[in-house]
C-alpha cells in the first residue's frame, strides 16, 4: 500500500514555506518529490521502464507484439523507451486490479502523429488507446481519436463515465499522462504533464466495471480494418508505465512527473525510426528518398529555399496504407541525403464534426514569395461538394526558415466549374501567380485555370475558360481526370506540360497503363499550345509517374517522382512500408525541338564509389557475362561502339548465381523497343505483374542508343538512354544472394567499350 508518511510530509512542508529560502525549499522539494517517487514504483503492480536490453523479457508477464525481428528500442524519457511501428506492435501485460474500488494508470507517451482511421464521419470512427483494459462496456481506456481528440472512459456499476480533454493531445513530445480513480472518495480524474486535465465525481455507490483481460498499450479496443490492414493503432514511443491498485493524489502524479531526468519534452530522437526496424530487409531502398517506414504516394512541392532543397509528399505515419493523408517533409543540401522533418500538414477538425481536410491533405504545391511559403494543397472532407469545398483547394502559410510549422487559412477554390479535382500546381507569369489543377471534365481529363487578380484583400482567384490553345478532348486519352501537372520552361520559346490521366480506359495493369505523358509546346497571349495533341509518353515503359520539379542552380530542371510498387498488399505489410521515389532526373529540350531529354541529376554523380569493375572492351553474345555479384546498390554504365543490324542488348540484373531469379532488360536496336522481362525476377508469389513491359525508343527523338546508364538500389531499378529516354522499375527477388549482373546479346552481336559499375555510397 502507499506510504502515508510520506504525503503527510509533503503537506506538513508546504505549510511551512513562509520564511524558507527558495533554494532550500527547492531542494527539500526535489528530494521529498524523489522518495516519494521511489515509494511510489515500488507500490505499482506492474513497473516497465524498457531498459532491458532487448525488450523481449519484460517483468510482470509483459509482452510486446511486433512482425519486426525486435521490437524497436529507442531514447526514452529517462534511458531507453519502446518504439510502435504503428500498426503492427502492441504491449499486452496481466494486470489484475481484483476488483479494487482504486487505481492510477501512468505513463510517458510520445505521438508522432494521431492514428489513422477509416475515412469515414465523425460519428463512425474508431479512436486508438494509449492504454486500456477495456472489451465492449466494461473496463478503462484512456484514448486518442485520429484528429487529436483524447480522454479517459471508464466502466461503473451507476454507468459509464467520459473525461474528455479539452486540448489537442500534443505531438512530437514527451507526455505523461495518468488516470486516477477512487470509488470511495467518488472521484475520477484525468492528468497530463502532472495536472489535472479533467475530473468528475462518481455517483454514489458505483464501483468500477472492470474487463476480465490484459492490458494493453497502443491498441484499441475496437480495431478498424481495411483489407488485410489494421489501421487504428498508434504510432508513439512510451517509456515507464505504472499500474496502481490505489488512487494516487495530485502530488503523487506530479511526483512521477518531476521525478530527476523526467523532464524530455522533444521527442523526434525517439520517433525516429530506428535502423535495426529495416536493416534485414535487402529489397528496400538506402539511397532514394523516401519516408522513414510505412506509406507513401506522390512527392510533390519540391522547392530551393536558400540552401536546401524541400520536397513533400503524401504519406500515411501509421502504417503501409493508404488513409488519410498527411503531408510529409524531407530537405536535403544535395538532393542525395535526406534530413525527416515533422508533418507538414495533416487532417484537422475546426469544430465537433467538420474539418476542410478532414478526410486528407492531398497533394498540391509550394510556393516561395518574399519571406513565406504558401502551400496550395487539395482537401477532402464528408459534406457538399460546393459549399464545402469537397474537394477544394485550401492554403496554408509558413513564416518558418524550416518549413515546419504551417498555418492553415482554409479552402480558396471549390469545383463549382468542374466535376472532380485535384493537385494544383504554380507559376509565376508576368508579375502574376497562375494556378492549374487536374481536373475531371464532361469530355474527360483536363484542367481547371486560375490567375490570382490583386485587389484590397492581397488578390482574388479569378478562372480562366481556357489554358491550352487545343480543347481538352483532342488531349486526353481516354481517362476521367488528370493529377499531379506540371507546367514549366524547358527553353525561352518552348514549355512543357506534363500531367498523369487516370481512370476510364487507364489502368494500373490494363492496355494503357498508369503513367505520366506530356506535351511541349509554346505560350503565347496567355494560352499554353501545345506542339502536338496526342502526347509522349514522359518513360519508355510505365512505373515512374507524378514528378515534382525544381529549378537547380545550373538552370536546368530537376524532377522527382514516384516508382510505384508492384508487389501485394500483404507483401507491403509485411514489409511495413510501401513506394519510393525516384532518384533525381534533369529535363532538357532535345533536339528536335518537340521531345523532352531526361538524364541523371548531375548531383548523383557523388554517390558513386570506388570502381568495382572497370572495363574498357567488351564482346557479348548468347552466353551471358558476369560482371559481379554482392553488389545491392550500384550504378552502371557501359557505351556500345559496335552492334550487328539484328542485335538485342540483354542486362540481367538482380540475379541469382544459379539464375533462378534475374529480371531483364531487352534493347532491340533492329526494332527500336525496349522490353522488360520479369517473369524470372523472382520466387515469391507476392508480385503483382505484369511480367512484360514493352516500349518504343524513338530513334529520331532520343539518336542511336550508345550508352546506357542504370541505378540499382533495393528493389529500384533506374535507366537512361544517351542520358536521353528514361524510365524506372520495382523488381523483387526472394533470395538474398540475387544481386549478379550479367550482359548478353541473344540475337547478334555487340561490342562494347567502356563498362563501369561503382558501388554506391553517401559523400563524406
Amino acid at each position: 500500500m502507499r506510504s502515508q508518511s510520506a504525503a503527510s510530509t509533503v503537506d506538513s512542508q508546504l505549510l511551512r514555506i513562509t520564511g524558507a529560502s527558495l533554494l532550500r525549499l527547492l531542494a527539500t522539494a526535489f528530494a521529498l518529490v524523489a522518495s516519494l517517487a521511489q515509494v511510489q514504483a515500488q507500490d505499482a503492480l506492474l513497473e516497465l521502464d524498457f531498459d532491458s536490453a532487448t525488450l523481449t523479457e519484460l517483468p510482470g508477464g509483459a509482452v510486446i507484439r511486433t512482425q519486426f525481428n525486435m521490437p524497436d528500442r529507442v531514447p526514452g524519457v529517462e534511458g531507453q523507451a519502446w518504439r510502435t511501428d504503428g500498426f503492427s506492435s502492441w504491449l499486452s501485460a496481466p494486470v489484475d486490479l481484483g476488483g479494487s474500488p482504486e487505481f492510477t494508470i501512468a505513463t510517458w507517451v510520445a505521438l508522432e502523429s494521431y492514428p489513422s482511421d477509416l475515412e469515414v464521419p465523425v460519428n463512425r470512427l474508431n479512436p486508438s488507446s494509449i492504454i486500456h483494459q477495456r472489451r465492449r462496456s466494461r473496463g478503462f481506456d484512456v484514448f486518442v481519436d485520429t484528429y487529436g481528440r483524447w480522454g479517459f472512459w471508464l466502466a461503473t456499476s451507476r454507468g459509464q463515465l467520459t473525461l474528455a480533454a479539452p486540448e489537442r493531445f500534443p505531438l512530437y513530445e514527451w507526455v505523461h499522462i495518468a488516470a486516477a480513480v477512487d470509488t470511495r472518495l467518488g472521484q475520477a480524474t484525468l492528468y497530463i504533464n502532472g495536472e489535472a486535465m479533467a475530473s468528475e465525481e462518481l455517483r454514489r455507490g458505483a464501483e468500477v466495471y472492470f474487463a476480465d483481460l490484459e492490458l494493453e498499450l497502443a491498441r484499441s479496443h475496437s480495431e478498424a480494418e481495411m483489407m488485410n490492414f489494421v489501421v487504428n493503432r498508434l504510432n508513439a514511443a512510451y517509456d515507464n508505465v505504472l499500474v496502481f491498485d490505489l488512487a494516487l493524489n495530485r502530488a503523487e502524479i506530479q511526483a512521477l512527473f518531476t521525478a530527476p531526468g523526467r523532464l524530455a519534452t522533444d521527442a523526434r530522437e525517439s520517433l525516429a525510426v530506428p535502423e535495426s526496424r529495416f536493416a534485414d530487409d535487402f529489397l528496400r531502398p538506402r539511397f532514394h528518398a523516401m519516408p522513414p517506414a510505412n506509406w507513401t504516394n506522390e512527392p510533390h512541392g519540391l522547392v530551393r529555399k536558400d540552401d536546401d532543397w524541400h520536397i513533400f509528399y503524401q504519406r500515411t505515419p501509421n502504417g503501409p496504407y493508404k488513409t488519410q493523408m498527411h503531408w510529409g517533409h524531407m530537405s536535403s543540401h544535395d538532393l542525395l541525403a535526406w534530413r525527416h522533418h515533422r508533418d507538414a500538414l495533416w487532417p484537422e477538425l475546426q469544430n465537433g464534426d467538420f474539418g476542410f481536410d478532414q478526410k486528407g491533405i492531398w497533394s498540391g504545391d509550394v510556393i516561395l514569395d518574399g519571406d513565406l511559403a504558401f502551400a496550395f494543397y487539395t482537401s477532402v472532407n464528408h459534406s457538399d461538394r460546393i459549399t464545402a469545398s469537397n474537394p477544394g483547394i485550401a492554403m496554408a502559410i509558413s513564416e518558418d526558415p524550416d518549413l515546419e510549422t504551417w498555418r492553415k487559412t482554409g479552402p480558396i477554390i471549390n469545383t463549382e466549374h468542374v466535376l472532380d479535382f485535384r493537385d494544383p500546381y504554380l507559376w509565376r507569369e508576368a508579375g502574376a501567380w497562375h494556378m492549374i489543377i487536374g481536373a475531371a471534365l464532361e469530355s474527360g481529363g483536363g484542367l481547371d485555370y486560375y490567375v490570382l487578380e490583386p485587389n484590397e484583400d492581397g488578390g482574388r482567384w479569378s478562372r480562366r475558360d481556357r489554358f491550352s490553345g487545343l480543347s481538352y478532348r483532342e488531349l486526353d486519352i481516354g481517362s476521367n481526370i488528370w493529377e499531379m501537372p506540371v507546367f514549366e520552361p524547358l527553353t525561352e520559346e518552348v514549355r512543357v506540360l506534363v500531367v498523369n490521366p487516370i481512370g476510364g480506359s487507364i489502368s494500373k495493369y490494363g492496355e494503357k497503363p498508369t503513367r505520366a505523358v506530356y506535351w511541349t509546346g509554346e505560350w503565347r497571349e496567355g494560352l499554353f499550345h501545345p506542339h502536338y495533341s496526342a502526347p509522349k509518353l514522359l518513360d519508355l515503359v510505365p512505373g515512374h509517374l507524378a514528378p515534382t520539379v525544381a529549378r537547380a542552380n545550373d538552370g536546368m530542371l530537376r524532377a522527382i517522382g514516384i516508382v510505384d510498387e508492384r508487389r501485394s498488399p500483404q507483401a507491403q505489410e509485411d514489409a511495413g512500408w510501401a513506394h519510393t521515389f525516384s532518384f533525381p532526373r534533369s529535363w532538357r529540350l532535345l533536339a528536335d525541338g518537340e521531345t523532352m531529354g531526361q538524364s541523371p541529376a548531375p548531383e548523383l554523380l557523388a554517390l558513386r564509389g570506388v570502381p568495382a569493375l572497370r572495363s574498357n572492351s567488351m564482346a557479348l553474345n548468347a552466353n551471358p557475362e558476369t560482371l559481379s555479384q554482392g553488389i545491392r546498390a550500384y550504378e552502371l554504365e557501359l557505351n556500345i561502339e559496335n552492334a550487328s543490324a539484328d542485335a538485342i542488348l540483354a542486362i540481367d540484373l538482380l540475379a541469382s548465381p544459379d539464375r533462378q531469379e534475374f529480371t531483364r532488360l531487352a534493347f532491340d536496336f533492329a526494332n527500336e523497343t525496349v522490353e522488360v522481362n520479369k517473369s524470372a525476377s523472382t520466387l515469391s508469389s507476392e508480385g503483382e505483374g505484369p511480367d512484360a513491359l514493352t516500349g518504343d525508343y524513338d530513334t529520331r527523338a532520343f539518336g542511336e542508343s550508345r550508352t546506357v546508364r542504370l541505378f540499382v538500389d533495393g528493389s529500384v531499378i533506374e535507366v537512361f538512354v544517351n542520358d536521353a529516354a528514361a524510365f524506372s522499375i520495382r523488381s523483387y527477388p526472394e533470395r538474398k544472394d540475387s544481386t549478379g549482373v550479367w550482359l548478353s546479346a541473344p540475337s547478334g552481336s555487340i561490342s562494347l567499350g567502356d563498362v563501369t559499375i561503382w558501388p554506391l555510397q553517401q559523400p563524406q
